[in-house]
Formats: C-alpha cells, structure tokens, sequence
C-alpha cells in the first residue's frame, strides 16, 4: 500500500502508474492466498505438505511481483 501512495504522491501518470496499480493488485492477492493457504496446511494434516508447498510457491509469486512493480516505480521516477 506504501508504493501505491507513493505513485499518487508523485503524480505518476499513464502506462506505468496503471501498470504498477494492476501488478500490486494483482500481487495483494498472491499474498492473501499464500496466507490462507498456509492456514489450512495447519489445519488440515494429510494435506499439509502439498498446501504448504503451494503456499510457498505463491509467497515466492508475490515477492516477484511486488519487485517487478518496484522495478517500474524506479526506472518511471528515473
């Protein structure tokens, strides 16, 4: 939310700041499922490993984003 106030803040304007806006959404959700998935590999045992593994996977997803959309904030305000 931090890199979203930060495009307004700089007035960010047309492809990249829609760009970054589509990518952080997009990425709020990876996280939101990693988390809930990590929850039910808690709760659930027999498939606690492949949902666990598959939270992983999303969390890693999500850290690729957010640094893709760090990557267009920089080279935009540059």
């Amino acid at each position: 939310m931090m890199i979203l106030s930060i495009v307004k803040l700089i007035h960010m304007g047309g492809f990249a700041s829609r760009l970054v806006d589509k990518i952080l959404g997009f990425d709020n959700v990876v996280f939101l499922l990693s988390a809930i998935l990590s929850y039910a590999a808690m709760r659930y045992e027999r498939m606690s490993v492949q949902l666990e593994n598959l939270a992983d996977t999303m969390f890693i997803v999500g850290l690729i984003c957010m640094t893709a959309a760090s990557f267009v904030l920089s080279f935009e305000i540059l």
